[in-house]
């Protein structure tokens, strides 16, 4: 892939996203994080106790990677605006595998989760320089068999 360029338009910023996704989650290809995150990165989804920055957000691919080897991201949405300085890339996505392996210390059940999310990512100076998202994690754990909820049936 090539190197990002803050004037890219939104059609070139929504290919590079996707390709980049790709080869992250679906190729494993990590050192896709040095190169495209900047070492400074603020990741307000990180789970409690994980390392900032690059560090951080190489653990958690990782830990996804080998809990769910199937783990699949679909887009569904993608909003690209420029903001000052780079960009913004809104994303409404649907993530989902098969628990394979221990994820934050939950044994592997065997069973399939889908579920929902929303991300923001910030880009600046050619590096994602800040990243939110909301993913329906409850559900996905509840498809995994690992809680109930009342509100189930």
């Amino acid at each position: 892939m090539k190197d990002i360029d803050d004037n890219w338009s939104t059609e070139e910023w929504k290919k590079f996203f996707v390709e980049w996704e790709e080869q992250q989650y679906h190729q494993g290809n990590l050192e896709y994080i040095d190169k495209y995150y900047s070492p400074e990165l603020v990741d307000h989804h990180l789970p409690p106790g994980y390392p900032e920055g690059n560090e951080g957000k190489r653990r958690l691919v990782r830990e996804l990677l080998e809990a769910f080897p199937d783990f699949r991201i679909t887009n569904q949405d993608l909003v690209v605006e420029r903001v000052d300085g780079g960009q913004k890339v809104v994303e409404r996505f649907t993530i989902e595998g098969t628990h394979q392996g221990n994820y934050r210390g939950i044994a592997a059940t065997g069973k399939r989760f889908k579920v929902d999310g929303i991300s923001i990512c910030r880009f600046a100076g050619g590096k994602e320089v800040e990243h939110w998202a909301v993913i329906n994690e409850l559900d996905m754990l509840e498809q995994l068999g690992v809680l109930s909820s009342p509100f189930r049936d």
